[in-house]
Parts: structure tokens; C-alpha cells; sequence
């Protein structure tokens, strides 16, 4: 059993800590977030405590450390609290749903979770500070470079690249060798074919609303 403190307090986290301790070999001792956020003592039953703080209660020689926040400032705020966690000393571990499909035991770095009904197939890699949400399709060959967040039933197809700090919406699909430049984003539904360029910004419209209302069906 190894003891781990997650650092946020959000829905994140609560995924987090929810597939931690039922599906894993960790224990989530405590919650830690930046003083001024510390709205509340406890969650989950467990001490809420400043991160400023968190060296003296729970110090890395005896704990570990989960960074488990969204993808604010395109996983830039993450990766800031990603980079402080190891500057501490704290080792940072990494989570991948024993429902997901890892046959090839494929590189994945740390802080990274990995979750359920999930593709990853060989010859690929993860980097570190990734997300990779439920129902994923990692194909062969492909790579996700560090601090990226790819949200639900997202298709990243062989070869392809996902640079650093992306964020790939619910849906959206990457074809074959893609490249996404770093600190793209890709909303939900997108269909991505050829390379895409750093900073990019794809967003396919919303379903306009139809004429009659369901009454008339």
C-alpha cells in the first residue's frame, strides 16, 4: 500500500480519489491545494491542508503525490503544480484503470491517469502529466508528449503526435501520422486530418436547434 496526497480539491480529484482507493494498490491519505482554496477541512473524511504546508505533515520521504487537476490555462496550471510537487521531493504517481487495455505495457510517465475502457495499443507512449480520460483509442505508434489532456471517447490514430499542453475534446478524432502542434485545442466532435499547426484551434458548430419542438414527433 503505498500512501498518496492528492493535490486538488475538485471534481478531479474526486474521480481521482473514487479510483485510487477502489482500484489500486494506493491509499489517499489527504487532499492539498494552493491556502487561499482551502475553503474546506476535510473531504471524503480525509484533512484538506495548504500545499505550503504539505512537506511537514505528509513529507515525500514517507509519501507520494498526485497532481489532480483539469485542464486550466491549457494543463499549464497542472503542470506548474506538477513541476512544485517534484521541486518538494515528492514522487508522483501514475493511475491506469485495471479495465483498460495496456497489453503491451506501453511507456507511460508519471502523474499521468489512465481510465476505464481505454485502447492503448503497442508501440505507443505517454508522456508525463497526462490525462487520458474513459473510452480512449491510443493506436499504434502514436505518442502524447507530457502535460496534455485528452477528454472522453477520443480516437488518436496510428502515428500520430499529440504535442505538449494539447487538449483534445470529447469525441474528436486525429487521423493517421497527425501531428498536433503544442497548445492546440481541439473542441468536441472534431475531425483532424492533417497536421495542425502550435496554438490551433479547432471547434466544430453546434447542432442547430430544429424547427418543431419533440411534441410534434
Amino acid at each position: 500500500m503505498r500512501k498518496v496526497v492528492l493535490f486538488g480539491a475538485g471534481k478531479i480529484a474526486d474521480v481521482a480519489y473514487f479510483q485510487l482507493t477502489n482500484d489500486s494498490v494506493h491509499e489517499v491519505v489527504a487532499f492539498s491545494v494552493d491556502g487561499e482554496y482551502v475553503a474546506q477541512k476535510e473531504k471524503q473524511g480525509l484533512p484538506v491542508i495548504a500545499f505550503d504546508d504539505v512537506l511537514n505533515a505528509y513529507p515525500p520521504d514517507d509519501f507520494k503525490m498526485l497532481v489532480a487537476v483539469g485542464y486550466q490555462d491549457l494543463n499549464h496550471f497542472r503542470a506548474k503544480k506538477y513541476e512544485e510537487a517534484k521541486a518538494k521531493g515528492y514522487e508522483l504517481i501514475s493511475y491506469v484503470s485495471s479495465r483498460a487495455s495496456n497489453f503491451s505495457n506501453i511507456e507511460i510517465g508519471d502523474n499521468c491517469m489512465v481510465l476505464e475502457n481505454t485502447v492503448l495499443q503497442p508501440c505507443t507512449k505517454m508522456g508525463n502529466n497526462v490525462f487520458f480520460w474513459n473510452g480512449n483509442h491510443l493506436g499504434h505508434h502514436a505518442r502524447i508528449e507530457d502535460h496534455c489532456y485528452i477528454a472522453g471517447q477520443v480516437v488518436i490514430s496510428g502515428a500520430s503526435v499529440i504535442e505538449p499542453y494539447c487538449f483534445l475534446g470529447v469525441n474528436s478524432t486525429i487521423g493517421h501520422e497527425v501531428t498536433v502542434g503544442r497548445e492546440s485545442f481541439i473542441g468536441a466532435g472534431a475531425l483532424v486530418t492533417k497536421n495542425v499547426a502550435p496554438k490551433s484551434v479547432y471547434i466544430v458548430p453546434d447542432t442547430q436547434k430544429f424547427r418543431l419542438d419533440s411534441e410534434s414527433f
